[in-house]
């Protein structure tokens, strides 16, 4: 009799244990949550930028000054003129098409012009890929070497532009036009993929793009520190399409939130 009772004793022990267990965990604080986190490195980046596009009959373009100076002509309207061709000088500083191509305009010899003064329009004759780039070319330093490769839709493709130029349009200042050689086989109205990269910057400060709220200029970063979520303003640089760069904010090392500040739920908590 006394061994069934002592078996009763304890099943009924080790259930109330099981209760208590139970209700300690249900007593966990719901709030107390894993963060997973990235931090800030330092690396090498390549400012992209990409869109699609169709292929159109490509726009005149405009050449530009590259430093201040006195400019003088050595070329007119109406000529044309080889890749790599010197359409003028401005100081010293030769003035040079990027492709073959015929001279519509030109500004006269003897002018003063100020950095980035347009000299001369020009006319290649075949196509183009023009893509909007306002937020890529305000992180460009003033005449950066810009490359670019496309890819049509069931056609050519990765393929190299021969040139990037700014068309004559009324979005100039904005748009990015991608020339196409006249051996590659395209027609007018193809959908294509454009991706523009200009030179790698070096040992700069950078996060994931997934990190940060905000693209243009300024973000939201959530620092972790000592165990405290910081809502951090930075300054923002290049992209590449992954990765940004950092230009200012926070510092190599630092402890990042993954999730960016504005899509935290326990930010509202």
């Amino acid at each position: 009799m006394a061994l069934p009772m002592l078996c009763m004793i304890i099943i009924v022990l080790s259930a109330c244990c099981f209760d208590e267990q139970k209700n300690e965990t249900s007593n966990v604080n719901p709030k107390v949550q894993s963060v997973e986190t990235v931090s800030v490195t330092r690396g090498n980046l390549t400012p992209t930028v990409s869109a699609h596009t169709t292929i159109i009959p490509a726009l005149d373009f405009v050449l530009c000054s590259s430093v201040e100076g006195t400019f003088e002509a050595c070329s007119s309207a109406g000529n044309k003129i080889t890749e790599g061709g010197v359409i003028g000088k401005v100081s010293e500083e030769e003035i040079k098409s990027p492709v073959d191509a015929t001279i519509l305009s030109i500004i006269s010899s003897n002018e003063s012009v100020p950095k980035n003064y347009p000299l001369a329009t020009a006319k290649y004759t075949g196509f183009a890929l023009n893509i909007e780039a306002e937020n890529f070319l305000k992180i460009l330093p003033e005449n950066a070497a810009l490359k670019a490769k496309f890819q049509v839709v069931d056609g050519v493709g990765p393929t190299e532009a021969i040139a990037v130029v700014v068309p004559v349009s009324e979005n100039a200042e904005s748009t990015l036009q991608c020339l196409i050689g006249k051996d590659i086989d395209v027609k007018p109205g193809q959908s294509a993929t454009v991706v523009i990269t200009a030179e790698t910057r070096k040992d700069v400060l950078l996060l994931p793009l997934s990190v940060i709220a905000g693209r243009q200029g300024k973000g939201m970063v959530t620092v972790i520190n000592d165990g405290k979520q910081i809502q951090t303003e930075v300054m923002l640089g290049a992209t590449d399409g992954a990765y940004i760069e950092i230009l200012s904010g926070v510092n190599e090392g630092d402890t990042i939130s993954s999730i960016p500040p504005n899509l935290d739920p326990r930010s509202k908590e």
